[in-house]
């Protein structure tokens, strides 16, 4: 391999280099503000989750999302199924009891 020959490969992968760490650079923050937008802005009801919405709640631990906002983020206005079993505990009407 010539001088040249390897001028030119050095050349390419520094290119390639350069173009990686700028593709890797942070994006923007994104506020919780913003976030809670995007999960009042899911109208309609979804069949499956909404699993990009899901994944930018997940990055974001520190704004303390809460259950209904999260079922909201992935379902968008289906209502949140009730469990029964929950209820009846309280009651103290187990059969244990």
């Amino acid at each position: 391999m010539n001088t040249a020959t390897f001028k030119a490969f050095a050349m390419i992968g520094v290119g390639l280099a350069m173009s990686a760490t700028a593709l890797a650079a942070p994006q923007p923050a994104v506020s919780c503000e913003q976030i809670r937008a995007q999960i009042q802005a899911q109208t309609g009801v979804r069949d499956t989750p909404d699993t990009a919405l899901l994944d930018t709640l997940s990055e974001h631990p520190a704004c303390r999302f809460t259950a209904a906002e999260v079922y909201r983020a992935a379902f968008g206005d289906r209502p949140m199924p009730s469990n029964p079993r929950r209820s009846d505990r309280a009651g103290g009407r187990d059969d244990d009891d």
